[in-house]
């Protein structure tokens, strides 16, 4: 395991989750909602990146990551949910042109990106 590299996944959930905070302050729904996704894809990636694991695709590190963290009782399936969800919401946003994002859908995404990323923190 490189402790180096799984602290700069961590760093860049963190900075994708102020990202999508400050999206959301200037009403930018889909790019605040495309930041939350990235919040949980950069935590989960630190996770596996802590195994050793390295996954090339965004629906490969979904299932590895609900295989090696989720499947062994080590993460809540409830909150492992959301990485799915948040990548299906943020595929809708970034390749449907005509996708309306609420502010309550947003602000509810972030509270769940900031949850799943914290959460990942504590198994670092």
């Amino acid at each position: 395991m490189n402790l180096d590299e799984v602290k700069t996944w961590m760093n860049s959930a963190f900075e994708a989750l102020e990202d999508s905070k400050i999206a959301l302050d200037n009403e930018r729904y889909k790019m605040s909602l495309n930041r939350s996704y990235y919040a949980t894809f950069y935590a989960a990636t630190a996770l596996l990146v802590k195994k050793g694991i390295y996954v090339k695709t965004h629906s490969g590190t979904i299932q590895r990551f609900g295989f090696e963290y989720v499947v062994n009782g080590n993460f809540d399936g409830e909150i492992a949910k959301i990485f799915s969800d948040l990548e299906d919401d943020r595929e809708n946003a970034d390749y449907e042109s005509n996708y309306f994002i609420s502010e309550d859908h947003a602000i509810d995404n972030y509270d769940k990106a900031e949850i799943f990323v914290f959460e990942c923190e504590n198994y670092i």
